[in-house]
């Protein structure tokens, strides 16, 4: 049953690619009356810019986009290639990895790196995203359970050793965060499974079999409710007791709680153990472990998750109530990993509204607190959203989703803000200073304005996904040696 809807999602998104094949024979172009990209313009609800206001930038990495490609795509292109390497860092500690975004410096977020390597980074840049993926095992095996004393979770049963009181001491010590702050750590596994089924000739199946099992055994295990059959943890990349969450929530409400988006990634993460497993020659004991892991995980989602209307709950609290809001995460990582039915999957999509502001990351917004992780826009989400979307429709949305994507680039900004508190904010564009030219971190879906870093990772990322999953890029593997 499993492999029927495996290989049915397959069918629909290679009709997808193929509808997309046509659309090629000229450039992409795409209107709503209010978003609108044509060959040289983007115009959204704030603004617009051309093609020859981008700036002209030279990527290391020489990959190229095949066919009829207009000028503000390929111009686009390049800014996402450079926009990625910018982002690489060199420390002592750590060796060479990928940053965030140009404002995170040299912080360590395995959430980033994961989702950017799936997006673009296990295609055109995988020695490089391998060495980040590995050192974020190295370092979260060295953090262990060692966190602030405000993210100590009594109700979990680990070894939890409070090291500081101040949040802050532990992304100084170790340049990231308390793992309570990253409890959707599993997605390390999609990004290493994708990469070696891209790059077999970097595979090493063994350790990804020896790492994966510690981390489920020490980290992941003790958050799984047997009662259910769901795992506990923050819904990914959602910032706790951030406006994703309720105003009440404390730090151990947003790790209590099960959130459909991180059970998702737990189900990639259990089939893509169970492909590790029959990669580095486990027995078929040990692999029926795995798939049976795996199967339970989606039968519990679908039961706990889905709404009789086919919408799929963005989490059910640690009480056990389903939150009536949806999560577009939480839509799109289901479908993309077949978590849900294709059925199911299509109804959940007919579901969720796409405006021209963009997909917004909670739907509806949650009404005590807006802001950037609920009623917005992030493009890396939007490229995962429209992934499943082709996957559950049917259908290319290529040239919605590279207009929805140029949209970061900058028509609009939000003005930066005060450097001390109780000024005016400045009328100048950025929040942080980044400006127009780069793809940025995130759009607010309320005002459509831009803020947060320029050069984001994972937003450059998902540009360079919407042409790379469409099989339209001369590749050209990694970043030549000086």
């Amino acid at each position: 049953m499993k492999l029927k809807y495996i290989t049915l999602a397959a069918t629909l998104l290679n009709a997808a690619l193929l509808s997309q094949v046509q659309v090629l024979a000229e450039p992409l172009a795409y209107s709503d009356g209010v978003l609108v990209l044509t060959a040289d313009s983007l115009t959204d609800s704030v603004g617009s810019f051309t093609a020859d206001k981008l700036p002209i930038v030279t990527p290391l990495n020489q990959s190229t986009l095949k066919g009829e490609q207009s000028p503000i795509v390929k111009g686009m292109w390049k800014i996402a290639l450079n926009d990625m390497e910018k982002n690489l860092v060199t420390t002592p500690e750590n060796g060479t990895y990928f940053a965030a975004g140009i404002r995170y410096t040299t912080r360590i977020y395995t959430r980033d790196i994961s989702f950017s390597a799936v997006l673009a980074g296990n295609d055109i840049y995988p020695r490089e995203m391998l060495q980040s993926l590995k050192m974020t095992r190295k370092v979260r095996l060295e953090m262990g359970y060692k966190v602030s004393s405000p993210h100590v979770i009594k109700e979990i049963n680990a070894p939890w050793e409070a090291i500081t009181d101040i949040e802050k001491e532990v992304m100084a010590k170790y340049s990231s965060n308390s793992y309570t702050r990253a409890t959707d750590d599993v997605i390390w596994m999609w990004a290493i499974d994708d990469l070696y089924a891209k790059n077999p000739d970097l595979a090493d199946w063994q350790w990804f079999y020896t790492t994966g099992e510690k981390f489920y055994n020490d980290f992941y295990a003790p958050w799984f409710d047997a009662t259910d059959g769901l795992y506990r943890g923050q819904a990914t990349f959602q910032d706790l007791t951030h406006n994703g969450y309720p105003e009440s929530y404390t730090i151990t409400d947003c790790v209590l709680l099960k959130a459909a988006s991180t059970n998702a990634l737990y189900y990639k993460g259990l089939t893509a153990m169970v492909n590790a497993a029959r990669k580095s020659g486990q027995s078929d004991a040990v692999i029926a472990k795995w798939q049976a892991k795996a199967d339970a995980l989606r039968v519990a989602f679908q039961r706990e998750f889905i709404f009789p209307d086919g919408r799929i709950s963005y989490y059910k609290d640690r009480y056990g109530k389903l939150m009536p809001n949806q999560h577009n995460l939480g839509t799109a990582l289901a479908t993309i990993f077949g978590a849900i039915t294709p059925e199911q999957a299509r109804l959940a999509y007919t579901l969720y509204p796409v405006t021209p502001r963009g997909v917004s990351l909670i739907e509806p917004y949650l009404t005590d607190k807006l802001g950037s992780h609920n009623s917005a826009d992030w493009p890396f989400c939007t490229a995962l959203f429209f992934w499943g979307k082709e996957i559950a429709e049917g259908k290319s949305y290529q040239a919605e989703t590279v207009a929805q994507l140029a949209r970061a680039m900058g028509t609009k900004f939000e003005p930066k803000k005060p450097e001390k508190p109780g000024a005016k904010p400045s009328n100048e564009p950025g929040d942080w200073g980044d400006g127009f030219g780069s793809f940025h971190e995130k759009i607010d879906h309320v005002t459509g304005l831009i803020g947060g870093s320029g050069s984001q990772l994972w937003s450059a990322a998902g540009y360079l996904n919407i042409f790379l999953r469409h099989g339209q890029v001369n590749i050209v593997k990694d970043i030549p040696a000086k």
